[in-house]
């Protein structure tokens, strides 16, 4: 590696507490390009973690065919910067969300893959085709050309072959890790699937298996891992808890609000308080946007409420203090304003995953949904620049990790 001078200097022998005072105040991805910069500076940062930052907002970086390009910006809310990466793993994939630095990725044919967009490291999950319920019917040179779903709360759906890139905006809609894949423990990956079905498969598994749910009419909004069990949350008003066994996943539920079973319009998330391990329900109320465009969708109201475990029910939280939520594509987390810089309190940010019209062709145009919703005062502030391409694809919350699994 050459060295780098310049002015005299030899800027590789600056001093190693001079670099680690440095590094421990960036952001991840700055903390990468500081790495890269020379051996004798990656070197002297090794063991120094860099500053915990807000989430990234994973944008299209092509001006043309995003589909087909391998640009992505990664753009900084605090700062209202763009860092541009070429992140060769995501070329001609739809990305359905993130969890500790790993995107959940889904290529054409709908396989499922966790992709590390700094590091490049891939990991592939089962395939679509080992899901109980789903057949691939295949042309003459072995390509897949149809997919069928069986599907006992949708019927007509059974008779519906799709061709895959159809399928494909109609299978999976969220992945959620049991652990980070380079923790070195054991991983289990769950994902909700079509309309109503919920998948999961550990790590090493070639297949996927499905929860039989003894109500195939249930809906689920979302999912959440929780001290090793799996916590779904239902449009129906219940919250479930799943021991994820062998093949089977036993079922209990903890609690069953049919007052919570409401129509319109809105998106309901779990999210886990890491620091006290409170569990967390937002509810996000959408309504009609500025224009006639019957796709166009604008988020009105966010409520939030907590779990009391005694009593299993939920109760209203009126402010989130010094934090702040994120939802929407990616995972759904709570962070502090104390630890991390940038960060608007007692706020909600979202983006827009509306999963049935994420990657439609009937919303490339419009502006997607996505911004902060300040919870004392119930004001809604957008987060993008006005620039159009990035609303094709949807963006993505990330929080990059440099982790690596071996």
């Amino acid at each position: 590696m050459p060295t780098i001078t310049g002015c005299g200097r030899d800027w590789t022998a600056l001093p190693s507490d001079l670099l680690a005072a440095i590094a421990s105040r960036l952001t991840l991805i700055d903390y990468s390009t500081f790495c890269e910069v020379c051996q004798p500076w990656a070197c002297s940062v090794a063991d120094v973690p860099p500053s915990p930052h807000h989430p990234y907002l994973l944008l299209s970086g092509s001006d043309y065919d995003s589909e087909s390009s391998d640009q992505f910006v990664f753009f900084s809310l605090p700062h209202n910067t763009l860092h541009r990466l070429s992140v060769p793993g995501l070329r001609g994939k739809h990305c359905i969300g993130s969890q500790h630095g790993w995107l959940a990725t889904l290529d054409p044919l709908s396989e499922l893959a966790l992709l590390n967009p700094l590091t490049s490291q891939e990991i592939l999950l089962p395939s679509v085709a080992t899901l109980p319920n789903v057949y691939a019917s295949r042309a003459p040179d072995g390509s897949v050309s149809r997919y069928l779903t069986l599907s006992p709360s949708l019927p007509w759906f059974n008779f519906c072959p799709l061709p895959p890139n159809l399928f494909r905006n109609a299978s999976f809609s969220k992945v959620v890790l049991s652990s980070s894949p380079a923790s070195g423990g054991s991983l289990t990956v769950a994902a909700l699937y079509g309309w109503s079905q919920l998948a999961f498969a550990r790590a090493g598994e070639d297949r996927w298996h499905l929860y039989e749910d003894e109500y195939p009419d249930r809906r689920y909004e979302d999912v959440a891992f929780r001290g090793g069990r799996l916590l779904a949350l239902t449009s129906q008003g219940a919250l479930l808890a799943l021991e994820l066994d062998g093949d089977y996943a036993d079922c209990k539920v903890i609690v069953y609000d049919p007052q919570d079973e409401q129509f319109g319009s809105y998106r309901k998330y779990l999210v886990v308080d890491d620091a006290t391990g409170d569990l967390l329900q937002v509810r996000r109320e959408l309504g009609s946007g500025d224009d006639d465009r019957c796709s166009t969708v604008r988020t009105e109201s966010i409520t939030v409420t907590r779990l009391d475990e005694e009593r299993n029910v939920w109760i209203p939280v009126e402010s989130l203090g010094d934090r702040a939520l994120f939802v929407g594509v990616g995972s759904s987390v709570l962070l502090s304003g104390k630890e991390v810089r940038g960060l608007r309190r007692n706020c909600v940010y979202f983006t827009d995953d509306r999963w049935n019209l994420r990657f439609s062709e009937d919303v490339k145009g419009d502006r997607r949904d996505v911004g902060i919703y300040c919870l004392e005062d119930g004001s809604v502030q957008p987060c993008l620049p006005p620039d159009d391409r990035f609303n094709w694809p949807p963006p993505v919350w990330i929080s990059p990790s440099l982790s690596q699994v071996n």
